[in-house]
């Protein structure tokens, strides 16, 4: 998993940071019957028969939950592993913002959008309701950070 070691996840996670979004840790696996409700978009059986969220692409998340809510937590992300269509990356991107109107949940979309835009590849945004509040939820590929001629990256040599 990214620690921000490279400039595109540390610049992201910066800029998310400055715009009110509070960075939770990119668990790469739930069980499905998670108490406190987690899921992510991808569900497999694992070989003792237990069901297991697996952290992937798509909007169909929640990494928040209603009490983180109540404590004030309106605005999240999460950086790190998941597993895309097209293979496992350490770059996904989670973001998830609850508002008590449309217009809120409008403006953490633009703000969200507007600061990762310069290091994102790819992005997927769903809005919606639960819990009595309007929900944003976008999933973001970060480009690959800045490389060397040999390989690592800046922060490495």
């Amino acid at each position: 998993m990214p620690l921000f070691d490279d400039e595109v996840s540390a610049c992201a996670a910066r800029l998310l940071g400055d715009s009110g979004f509070t960075r939770l840790l990119a668990v790469p696996s739930i069980p499905v019957n998670s108490p406190q409700g987690f899921r992510y978009p991808l569900r497999t059986r694992t070989a003792d028969g237990s069901e297991w969220y697996l952290r992937s692409w798509g909007t169909d998340f929640r990494t928040v939950s209603r009490s983180w809510l109540r404590r004030g937590l309106c605005a999240s992300f999460s950086l790190g592993w998941a597993v895309m269509p097209e293979g496992q990356t350490d770059r996904l991107l989670m973001i998830e913002a609850f508002g008590t109107d449309g217009s809120a949940t409008a403006a953490r979309k633009e703000s969200a959008l507007d600061a990762v835009a310069p290091y994102v590849c790819r992005t997927t945004v769903a809005e919606g309701e639960q819990w009595g509040r309007t929900t944003l939820r976008i999933a973001a590929l970060l480009r690959p950070g800045p490389r060397t001629t040999d390989g690592s990256a800046p922060r490495d040599r």
